[in-house]
């Protein structure tokens, strides 16, 4: 049965020609110029597979045909499970759109004195508790506090974010070392390895470094990744004019060849591995030297990225909140509008940034709330609206004829409910009322809510049995680090 419901729109830019010279360019590129693979089990596991490689030098050349096959493993749809099964995230070409906030930044804007300092532990627990009581952030990232050692600070963070949040858990890694401990620490909360790959509650976003080169820490989550069933977004961020070729064209061209090498060593070592394609086309300023986030161009680049997932036929992530202002404000709240728009209607599964500031190295209590409002607001563009004869409302409009009111005729009374969004930061009153009110601006309104939040919400806190394993696994993990 047909719906109702009006159609998404598309935001695209490449025509199917385009894409097909993309993915052409992309086997030559790995075809003849190949990767280079720095762990040597990846290595092992393409020259398993039928890649060309010299395992003295570390380079891969991939012949199209194990593309090809590499592509037809990986699996279509899959869940980002979560703690509680009402906050699953279904991820599937095309599907429903869902959001998550920046990983790892170092500093943090205070919500009180607008100082910008270094996280700390306090801080990393209140960025917690802001990102699982805003609905409209979906999968929760990463954040570090400074005072925790470098070697085992993400195994710290995931001990509290497991404690903090229901909600899907994004990791962030720092080494080789660390990695096999958190998706232990995984298993501890899911009831086992088995349990973790059939619903698996974290996943994690990795990346190579352009252009071609696969680290050892890239490489071992790949396989780790694929050992355990754990999604794992490919990040490919070549930047043009640096890393990548100075045009847009030649940028996506690269980055596109880098996804497929990353499904390459993945599908090679373990065939079904959940992967999702990360776009992250980063542009340099030429007059600076500094790497630009919030700029539209970037933004239109990574549209055609997800034009480039969606001819693969696989889930993909894009940045849908990426600022390079300093502060939480006009600049941050227009460039996270406009990205988080342009990638909500580009098709893409889910929009990353909700927080950041700085290109992710900051991130602000204020703009987290911000970002709940725009993914709100995106969310629900998508949906569109119902047509059908009720709605169209040719009887009421024939009842009030011309010159007359709307507002008490039946057809009022019953659709007056559910077709309006309300957001919860806009002030839609007079000048009077706002004067009365304090004179609050947008970005202390975001305040506001935030204090109120850290003051009301109770994250839903891991069972004590639970609680207690994943405490004697961190001490078990950390004495092992130190051998």
């Amino acid at each position: 049965m047909a719906s109702n419901k009006t159609k998404r729109p598309m935001l695209k830019y490449l025509s199917d020609s385009h894409i097909e010279q993309i993915h052409e360019g992309s086997l030559d590129i790995l075809e003849n110029t190949g990767i280079k693979v720095e762990l040597e089990e990846g290595l092992e596991a393409l020259d398993k597979a039928g890649a060309k490689v010299d395992h003295q030098t570390g380079r891969a050349k991939i012949p199209s045909e194990l593309v090809a096959r590499s592509l037809e493993t990986l699996p279509r749809k899959f869940a980002y499970a979560a703690r509680n099964p009402q906050k699953d995230c279904l991820m599937e070409p095309g599907g429903q759109l869902y959001s998550r906030t920046a990983g790892s930044p170092d500093f943090i804007i205070d919500i009180d004195t607008d100082e910008w300092r270094a996280v700390t532990v306090a801080d990393v627990l209140e960025i917690y508790t802001v990102m699982d009581a805003c609905d409209g952030i979906s999968i929760l990232t990463a954040a570090f506090a400074q005072e925790w050692p470098k070697l085992g600070r993400d195994i710290l963070m995931l001990r509290e974010m497991f404690d903090h949040t229901d909600k899907h858990i994004h990791l962030r890694t720092d080494t080789v070392e660390t990695f096999p401990h958190m998706l232990e620490m995984a298993a501890i909360v899911a009831g086992g390895k088995e349990p973790l790959r059939e619903r698996p509650i974290v996943s994690l976003l990795e990346g190579h470094v352009s252009p071609l080169r696969y680290i050892d820490v890239m490489v071992n989550a790949l396989l780790l990744c694929g050992e355990y069933g754990i999604p794992l977004e490919v990040c490919c961020m070549p930047m043009a004019g640096s890393t990548g070729p100075v045009t847009m064209a030649g940028n996506l061209q690269l980055l596109n060849a880098e996804f497929l090498s990353g499904v390459v060593i993945s599908q090679s070592a373990h065939p079904g591995a959940p992967l999702v394609y990360a776009p992250r086309p980063m542009l340099m300023d030429l007059r600076t030297g500094f790497s630009l986030a919030g700029s539209i161009d970037g933004e239109m680049a990574a549209v055609a990225g997800v034009q480039m997932a969606h001819f693969y036929n696989v889930p993909v992530s894009v940045h849908g909140q990426w600022s390079d202002s300093v502060l939480d404000d006009g600049q941050s709240i227009l460039e996270h509008a406009y990205t988080a728009l342009m990638g909500a209607f580009s098709g893409a599964n889910i929009l990353v940034g909700a927080g950041s500031l700085q290109e992710t190295l900051s991130i602000s209590l204020a703009q987290l709330v911000m970002d709940d409002e725009i993914n709100k607001i995106c969310f629900r563009a998508l949906e569109g609206f119902a047509v059908d004869k009720e709605r169209l409302g040719v009887d009421a409009i024939a009842r009030v004829g011309p010159g007359g009111n709307f507002l008490a005729d039946p057809h009022t009374v019953q659709f007056v409910r559910g077709e309006r969004f309300t957001p919860e930061l806009f002030y839609r009153g007079s000048v009077e009322g706002w004067v009365e009110g304090g004179r609050k601006t947008f970005r202390e309104r975001a305040k506001d809510k935030a204090r109120t939040i850290l003051k009301e919400h109770k994250p839903n806190r891991l069972p004590e049995d639970i609680a207690k394993a994943l405490d004697e696994y961190v001490s078990y993990a950390f004495e092992s680090l130190e051998k």
